[in-house]
C-alpha cells in the first residue's frame, strides 16, 4: 500500500487571531508616530489640547488664574506661539480660532509649572508623565483587584490592548488630561469593593475635571442611598471648588460658566461631528441630508439611553458588589452616549471597570479586546483606503461600542436577577 502523504490544512479556528491584529495595530500606531515628528507637525491638529492648558498656565502665571478663561487671551498665547513654531502664518485664517479650557481653576495648577517649560518640551514631558502614571497605576490596579484564583501574569496581558485602544493614544497624542479620569474611577471602584465609602466618594470628585461625566453618576448614588459615597463627593468637591474659587474669584468662575454655556450651543473648536455621543449622531445627520431630523433622533436616543439605565440601577446591587461594579460600568456607557460633551479620549474613564469585569470574567472576554481594536481597526482601514469620512466612521465606531457595553451590562444584571428567581 502506497504511503498517502497528509493533506494539507488550516484549522483557522484554532488560530490566535487577537496576536496579529495587535502588532498590526502597534505597527500602525509607531509609523504614524514617527511620520508625525519627523515632519515636525506639532500642534497643528494633535496636541492642541496641551497647547490649550499650557497658554492657559502661561496666562495664569502672568496675569492670574480670572484671566485663563477670556478667549481673547488665549487667542494671542496660542496664536503667537504657533508662529514662532511655523505652525501657522500671520495671515493664516486658522490663527483666529481658539482652544478653550473649561476647567476648574484647581486642575490648571500644574500647567502653571509646566508653562515655564517651552512648548514642545513641556508636551514630551507631559506626555511621558502620563504614560508612566497610566502604566503604573493599571499594574498596581491590577495587582490589587485581581482574583484569588487568578495570575497576574494572565492581568497584565490586558495592558496590551488597553494601551493600544483609541481613547489612551488619542489621549497621549492630544496632550489630554484623561489619565486623571482613569485613576480617579479605579480609585472609586477600588475603595468601594473594599468598603470604603467615603474614599470611594472622595475619588469620585476627581472627575470634575469633566464635570460632565458626573450628570448620571450623581443622582443614581443617590437613588441607590450610597450616603457615605456621597458625603466622599461632597468634600472633595467642595475642596476643588473653594480652591478654584481661591485661585480664580468670582469673576473666574462666572468667566467659566458663561464658557461652558457657550460650549453648549458649540463653538469652533468643539467638532461635535466627532464626539461618540448622540449629540454627533444628530449633527452629522443633519449636515449629510440637509435637515432638522437629527434634533428629533438626538432626543429620541437620549430617553431610551436613561430607560435603558432604569431597567439597569432598579436591582440596586450593594456597594462594591461584582454587580455594583457592572451597573457602574453601564452608567458610565451611558453618560459618554447623552452627555453633549463627549470625545473618544474621555472613554478611558471606562477602563478600570472593565479590566475589573475581564478579571472577574463577569462580561464575555470579547467585550474588552473588541473596545480596545474596534476603532483602530477601523481608523487603520480607513486611513488606508483614503476615505474621506474617516473621522465619521471613528466617532460611529466609538458611540456604538458604548452601546454595546450599556446593553453587555443590562444583560449581565437580568442575569443576576433571574438567578435570584
Amino acid at each position: 500500500m502506497k504511503n498517502m502523504k497528509p493533506k494539507l490544512s488550516l484549522n483557522f479556528k484554532h488560530i490566535n487571531w487577537k496576536i496579529p491584529i495587535l502588532v498590526v495595530i502597534v505597527c500602525f500606531n509607531l509609523i504614524f508616530i514617527i511620520v508625525w515628528v519627523v515632519n515636525g507637525s506639532f500642534f497643528s491638529i494633535y496636541g492642541r489640547d496641551y497647547l490649550a492648558y499650557w497658554s492657559a498656565g502661561k496666562i495664569a502665571d502672568q496675569k492670574g488664574y480670572s484671566k485663563i478663561y477670556d478667549l481673547n487671551n488665549l487667542r494671542s498665547v496660542q496664536t503667537q506661539e504657533l508662529e514662532s513654531l511655523g505652525v501657522l502664518s500671520k495671515t493664516d485664517e486658522s490663527s483666529t480660532l481658539v482652544i478653550p479650557v473649561p476647567y476648574f481653576s484647581f486642575f490648571v495648577l500644574p500647567f502653571q509649572i509646566l508653562s515655564k517649560i517651552d512648548l514642545v518640551n513641556g508636551y514630551w514631558l507631559w506626555t511621558i508623565l502620563n504614560l508612566i502614571i497610566l502604566i503604573g497605576y493599571l499594574v498596581f490596579f491590577l495587582r490589587r483587584m485581581l482574583p484569588e484564583s487568578g495570575t497576574i501574569v494572565n492581568g497584565l496581558k490586558l495592558l496590551i490592548p488597553i494601551l493600544i485602544s483609541y481613547p489612551v493614544i488619542h489621549n497621549l497624542i492630544f496632550g489630554q488630561v484623561n489619565v486623571l479620569l482613569l485613576v480617579c474611577a479605579g480609585e472609586f471602584i477600588r475603595n468601594a469593593v473594599r468598603k470604603k465609602s467615603i474614599l470611594s466618594g472622595l475619588w469620585l470628585g476627581g472627575l470634575l475635571v469633566k464635570p460632565q461625566l458626573l450628570i448620571l453618576i450623581i443622582p443614581i448614588i443617590l437613588i441607590m442611598r450610597n450616603w457615605k459615597v456621597l458625603m466622599g463627593f461632597v468634600a472633595s468637591s467642595g475642596i476643588i471648588l473653594v480652591t478654584s474659587l481661591i485661585l480664580s474669584g468670582s469673576a473666574g468662575i462666572k468667566a467659566l460658566i458663561n464658557l461652558w454655556t457657550r460650549y453648549s450651543v458649540g463653538i469652533a473648536t468643539n467638532s461635535p461631528e466627532v464626539m461618540i455621543n448622540w449629540r454627533m449622531v444628530g449633527v452629522n445627520l443633519n449636515n449629510l441630508l440637509n435637515t432638522s431630523l437629527g434634533w428629533v433622533i438626538i432626543g429620541l436616543g437620549m430617553v431610551l439611553t436613561i430607560l435603558a439605565l432604569y431597567f439597569l440601577i432598579k436591582q440596586n446591587p450593594p456597594l462594591g458588589s461584582p454587580s455594583w461594579v457592572i451597573t457602574m460600568l453601564g452608567v458610565f456607557s451611558a453618560t459618554l452616549a447623552i452627555t453633549w460633551h463627549a470625545h473618544q479620549h474621555m472613554a478611558m474613564v471606562l477602563i478600570p471597570f472593565l479590566v475589573y469585569a475581564s478579571l472577574h470574567k463577569l462580561l464575555p472576554e470579547k467585550i474588552l479586546f473588541s473596545w480596545a481594536i474596534v476603532t483602530p481597526v477601523v481608523w487603520i482601514g480607513m486611513a488606508i483606503g483614503g476615505a474621506s469620512f474617516t473621522g465619521l466612521a471613528v466617532a460611529f465606531s466609538g458611540f456604538a461600542l458604548n452601546l454595546v457595553i450599556l446593553f453587555s451590562t443590562m444583560q449581565f444584571t437580568n442575569n443576576c436577577y433571574l438567578e435570584q428567581y
